[in-house]
């Protein structure tokens, strides 16, 4: 948690390294992301960024770890807000079968509750930014890949 009186802070974009696959060598990350924030038990803010084609691995939010996804971010919540682009996810409870979909344009926001799968694709022609808040509850264990 913040310290009770610390004055805001900014985090310039420009200051912020890009990782993941072809930034650096922590390829967990399926498609490059730019982490502003970490809050012990509150969460993770950031910018990932996606180019037409480029899809990630699935995602777990679920209570238990079955082994069968590459990140287990285990009981938690995920909310996405499109800045530029198109993108497709699929969700579901079984990783080789995320059969339901929605398609998300600039200003929608998701918000994916504890229990699912999910993954997520750049479908449109441009590249394409969301902005993510990932929740980290105490105790929580993640998995990656």
């Amino acid at each position: 948690m913040p310290k009770e009186n610390e004055p805001p802070q900014v985090m310039r974009g420009k200051d912020v390294p890009m990782f993941g696959p072809g930034h650096d060598e922590s390829h967990y990350i399926s498609v490059p992301i730019k982490q502003y924030y970490s809050l012990e038990g509150v969460g993770n803010v950031g910018v990932c960024h996606m180019q037409p084609g480029d899809e990630t691995v699935v995602f777990a939010i679920e209570e238990r770890d079955d082994g069968t996804v590459p990140h287990h971010y285990g009981p938690c919540d995920e909310f996405y807000y499109v800045l530029e682009g198109e993108f497709t996810v699929w969700w579901g409870t079984d990783a080789n079968a995320l059969e339901d979909n929605f398609v998300l344009h600039p200003g929608d926001c998701t918000h994916y509750t504890t229990g699912w799968k999910y993954k997520v694709r750049n479908t449109g022609d441009v590249p394409a930014r969301f902005f993510y808040f990932l929740t980290s509850p105490p105790g929580i264990v993640r998995r990656f890949d």
